[in-house]
């Protein structure tokens, strides 16, 4: 049985608590936490399975995780797969809850899907605990990496086992320290990914964001030598990241250029809309009128359409925007 097995449930029952009006068995999005342990001894004996709290730390000495224990109490059984599914939420639950001195991949997992989540919804009263569960992460790492594995295996190894996109989780924290002023923290933790991270150009991103928090002139050279890095792949959502980060603070230049770059990976009319608006916002914050008023006016003309519309790139109003971006003086 897989270790990231615990991970699909996981994603299940987040993807239900989103939208409870998805098909799904009770047992299938049940919260394991919050049963007795009782409880669960007594639905193992309904599945055959005569286990009490002794028995099983026993049985558990044998075995280095939760997946190979249930693969060893089912064994020469023929169980179908929710039978099995089943026996293997309840042997994790007992596990997690009896053997915290045993812990494998997907027990660290689960619980940084639980803190995740906790957080994420709002439901923590303090970030200690989701704190203590990005340290936790950045030990493990750096313990694998320490043996000699490679860091992006390793991390990848991690985010597999974790129904949380691990890696967005991570920029969007760092992120919201940064907006919060809580620097020192959010350099920390830009040291203790960066190396892990496969999507490295957004925690550069990161990086010029916190230097912008107090050397503007650093931050638009960073932004600069990222937006020209030939080696980086095209990346709408990037782009329009940085764009909108530059309305703040960027150069005419470098703004024209990137806009240059986002343009022919437009698919839809939102996504058009979208770079419109934060033209708009950067001639706004240059205090170039007429500019401004030009690119309003292009969306007020669009304003009808519908989002979903796909791009058409002899679209007079992409060849307009340009114009009257190119006129503005730089």
């Amino acid at each position: 049985m897989q270790a990231d097995r615990r991970a699909l449930y996981n994603s299940l029952r987040m993807n239900w608590l989103l939208d409870t009006n998805l098909s799904v068995e009770p047992w299938q999005v049940e919260d394991y936490r919050t049963l007795s342990q009782e409880e669960i001894f007594a639905r193992l004996n309904l599945h055959d399975l005569s286990l009490d709290k002794t028995s099983f730390l026993a049985l558990s000495d044998q075995f280095d995780n939760p997946e190979d224990l249930t693969g060893h109490l089912l064994v020469d059984r023929d169980d179908d797969a929710v039978t099995q599914d089943q026996v293997y939420l309840l042997v994790f639950e007992l596990w997690r809850r009896l053997l915290p001195e045993k812990p494998c991949i997907s027990i660290f997992c689960d619980e940084l899907d639980h803190q995740i989540f906790m957080y994420d919804s709002g439901r923590i009263e303090n970030t200690e605990s989701i704190q203590d569960a990005i340290a936790n992460l950045a030990v493990v790492l750096d313990e694998n990496a320490d043996q000699g594995n490679e860091p992006e295996v390793v991390f990848e190894t991690i985010c597999a086992g974790c129904a949380n996109d691990l890696e967005s989780f991570l920029y969007d924290f760092i992120s919201e320290q940064i907006e919060e002023g809580n620097h020192t923290y959010a350099t920390e933790l830009l040291d203790d990914f960066s190396d892990y991270v496969q999507d490295v150009k957004w925690f550069e991103f990161l990086r010029a964001k916190l230097v912008g928090a107090h050397d503007e002139e650093g931050a638009n050279q960073l932004v600069h030598e990222m937006i020209h890095d030939v080696t980086s792949e095209p990346d709408f959502e990037y782009y329009i990241e940085v764009l909108a980060y530059m309305v703040q603070a960027g150069q005419e230049a470098d703004f024209l250029y990137l806009v240059r770059k986002t343009v022919p990976l437009l698919e839809c009319e939102e996504d058009f809309q979208d770079l419109l608006t934060i033209c708009a916002d950067f001639y706004h914050r240059l205090d170039q009128e007429g500019v401004e008023a030009a690119i309003q006016a292009i969306l007020q003309k669009r304003a009808k359409n519908s989002f979903e519309t796909v791009i058409d790139f002899k679209d007079p109003d992409i060849a307009e925007l340009f114009k009257v971006m190119e006129a503005s003086p730089l």
